[in-house]
């Protein structure tokens, strides 16, 4: 280990019969975390698939692997996370990840986890995970907006100019569709999303890891396209059941001097409530629409950055 990672705290010894519980096979399937005899300290490189389309880090990516940081080192489910991202890491960059425990109860666990290439700060993130309480307060308290089908949703940028990001970066990992809403909702999005590729079940951060798209609603609702780079992304996590898809209601809050603001729920196919969550972007890349010149320009520069060279 780097001497950054040397001075990781220890957590409390595993619960009886929960160890080696987290991560999650499926979770290593998408992010293949080499986590530290403590369980406390890790890394993973930064492959293609990982990334934006421009090759840096994926906000999802941070939010899912703090996800699973803060699972493995506590042997507890998620309840919350709020990634901060600070800088970035490009392809072949190798990122390791110090999980902190700032109180440790009984049931409850808090944590602050820190990522970095080298000295250089990439994201931090606070939560807590926890385990249950028997015959703790369990209820839904809101319905899953009335979309269409996966089945009878469009690809996601089908026959559009950005059709060709379907092949870049994160979306090597995920399919997406979108859904029309049977009552219009003019502000909103409906993403069904999916992992693909072998033992890739959906988990908490698997959740976390699909659910970065708040800027294309921001862009959205202000009657454009596009989107923006995450400075946050915050989520609350409810039982994670099986399911393949997941139904993203992504809403453009406020955007403010090119700032914007969004919220989101994650729904399972039947109904249940996932997650919610929000997320604060720099909307760098917003457009009239698919015949403005920027977007062409644009596209060449993620083509560049993802090549290696220089970006704008």
């Amino acid at each position: 280990m780097r001497a950054t990672m040397e001075s990781a705290p220890s957590m409390s010894s595993l619960p009886a019969g929960r160890a080696d519980v987290y991560p999650r096979a499926a979770d290593l399937a998408l992010i293949p975390l080499a986590i530290g005899s403590d369980s406390a300290v890790a890394h993973f490189g930064l492959t293609p698939d990982l990334t934006r389309h421009d090759g840096a880090l994926y906000g999802g990516t941070g939010a899912a692997a703090a996800v699973m940081m803060m699972e493995a080192a506590t042997q507890r489910d998620a309840v919350w996370v709020a990634t901060q991202f600070v800088a970035q890491a490009r392809i072949g960059e190798r990122i390791d990840l110090v999980a902190h425990a700032l109180a440790e109860g009984k049931r409850i666990a808090q944590l602050h986890v820190v990522a970095k290439v080298d000295d250089r700060i990439i994201f931090t993130a606070l939560g807590a995970t926890a385990h249950p309480r028997p015959h703790g307060l369990t209820g839904q308290y809101e319905e899953m907006p009335r979309v269409t089908a996966p089945e009878q949703s469009a690809p996601l940028h089908r026959d559009s100019a950005l059709s060709d990001m379907a092949e870049r970066g994160f979306n090597r990992n995920l399919e997406f569709r979108e859904a029309a809403f049977r009552t219009a909702q003019p502000r909103a999005m409906a993403l069904w999303a999916r992992l693909t590729g072998p033992g890739r079940a959906m988990t908490a951060a698997g959740v976390a890891f699909v659910a970065d798209m708040v800027p294309g609603a921001i862009a959205r609702a202000a009657g454009k396209l596009g989107g923006g780079f995450s400075l946050d992304n915050a989520l609350r996590f409810a039982a994670i059941p099986a399911t393949e898809w997941v139904l993203l209601h992504l809403r453009g809050d406020v955007a403010s001097h090119g700032y914007g603001h969004g919220s989101f729920t994650a729904w399972s196919r039947d109904g249940a409530l996932l997650a919610t969550g929000s997320q604060t972007a720099s909307m760098t890349h917003v457009f009239d629409g698919p015949d403005d010149p920027q977007m062409e320009e644009w596209r060449r520069s993620i083509a560049r950055t993802a090549e290696g060279g220089p970006s704008d």
